[in-house]
Parts: structure tokens; sequence; C-alpha cells
């Protein structure tokens, strides 16, 4: 369904913040998304606001930034063997989580929130969530519902990626390595433009598994980017028309002359 990464960010000022860019991947039939809008979020006495995209098939989102700096970001949990589900009339769109949450003062309460909802109604998910509280700048957590047991766990350092395949989240760990691979590049000052080759990566010979994916029945629809530095939100989003090629990728960017 996604890839999605994190890095740390510094400005000039000496702010620090975070850097997130998410693809979202879907079946090519589904219907294409409502662009991002900033909206009035309910709870608390001072409640925030929350920017973010709308998926027009279930209501709901698969990333939001609020503007206390808070990132949420779902990605599917396609594990093997394959969870058992009730009947569909009998779950609600995982796109409804981040809503319900947004509101949330950061990452530690996002965490509680979770343990106190009724996930039962939900096919497995993963949820990234990411504030920019922590010493260097952001703090993040990943948690993994799989329709057992909800396991929250800190992500302990910026750069970072979490992946997730509709044919298997396994075979999208040549994503991962890809990263890894060039680690280095994401933490130094052209963080950002190293973030944003990755995302745009496409293997010639896996298309079915890249970043940047593409297979008979789907492919990656749109690229999300939010920023958090200091009090600062923002977010970009371009959607992907079918017939884009994909954009230079540090395989062929990097290979010598």
């Amino acid at each position: 369904m996604c890839t999605v990464s994190i890095i740390s960010i510094r400005a000039s000022d000496g702010r620090r913040g975070f850097r997130a860019v998410c693809n979202r991947d879907e079946n090519r039939g589904r219907a294409a998304a409502r662009a991002p809008e900033w909206r009035a979020v309910p709870g608390g006495e001072h409640p925030p606001r929350a920017i973010y995209p709308v998926d027009p098939s279930g209501g709901g989102t698969w990333i939001a930034a609020s503007s206390r700096g808070l990132l949420l970001c779902l990605l599917n949990l396609n594990e093997s063997p394959a969870a058992m589900l009730p009947p569909a009339s009998a779950l609600r769109s995982r796109g409804l989580v981040i809503p319900d949450l947004i509101a949330s003062t950061d990452s530690g309460e996002v965490g509680l929130a979770l343990r106190e909802m009724d996930l039962d109604a939900f096919a497995p998910f993963r949820l990234v969530v990411a504030d920019g509280c922590g010493a260097r700048g952001v703090r993040m957590l990943e948690a993994r519902w799989d329709r057992d047991e909800l396991r929250i766990a800190e992500v302990v350092r910026a750069p970072a990626c979490f992946v997730s395949s509709g044919l298997g989240d396994a075979l999208a760990a040549p994503r991962l390595e890809l990263f890894e691979r060039h680690a280095r590049e994401l933490e130094g000052a052209g963080g950002a433009e190293a973030q944003d080759r990755f995302h745009a990566h496409q293997w010639a010979d896996r298309p079915e598994i890249s970043v940047r994916m593409s297979r008979a029945d789907a492919r990656t629809m749109s690229v999300t980017t939010v920023t958090v530095l200091g009090s600062e939100v923002a977010m970009g989003y371009r959607a992907l028309a079918a017939e884009e090629a994909a954009e230079p990728s540090w395989d062929r960017a990097r290979r010598p002359r």
C-alpha cells in the first residue's frame, strides 16, 4: 500500500524538525483522492487543526499532520498467513483511524488512545507516528494491529523507512535495503533531495516491488510530503498520472560513466 520515510531536518536558525514522504499505492480502479485541506479537529479545550487528503471510497485518510506538529501515516499490514477477517459489513475503513487520533497532543498520547480504541472493527494495519518533541528533533512510534494484539514500539532514530505491499509485506524488503544503503545521503545537507530520489525510484526489472511501484492492477497513486520545523507545519501533495514515467533513480543517476 505505501512507502513512508522520515528524516531529521534542521533550519539555518537552529530549529529542529522532520520531513516525511509517503508514496500511496492503490488499485488502478480506485477513485482519486481529494487534495489536502486544513480542517478543524474536535476534541479538548484548545483543539488543533489538521491537514490531510481524503479517500472518497472510505471517507478517511492515510496521512495527516496537525498544527501541533503531529504526523500520522497508515499502512496496511499484509503478513503471512493472512489474518482471518469478519464480514466486510462488520469492518470500518482503516482510513478512519487517523481522523480519530489526530487531535492527540503528541506521539505518546496517540499510543494511549490506540489502546483505548475498539480495534476489532479494523483489518490489520500499521500506524507510523512522529512529532517534533524529541531531543534530536523527531520522536517516532510504530503501532501494529494484527487482529490478535496491538504492539507499539519506539523507533530509535531517523532516517527511518516503513513499507507495505499488497503482494505481502515481506516482498517489499528490497525497498528497505535500498533505503539503508543511502542512509548517509539522507542524513546530510542534501537529505531532502535524496529522500525525493528514493521515493521516485523504480527498478526496471522489478517495478511491482519498487518504491515507485507499478503492476497490472495497482500503482503509486500519489506522493505526499510533510515538513514539521518548529511551529511550522506544511504538506505538499502530488497526484501521479497513470502514464507518468518514473523519475531518475539512484541506480541510473549514480552509475559510473
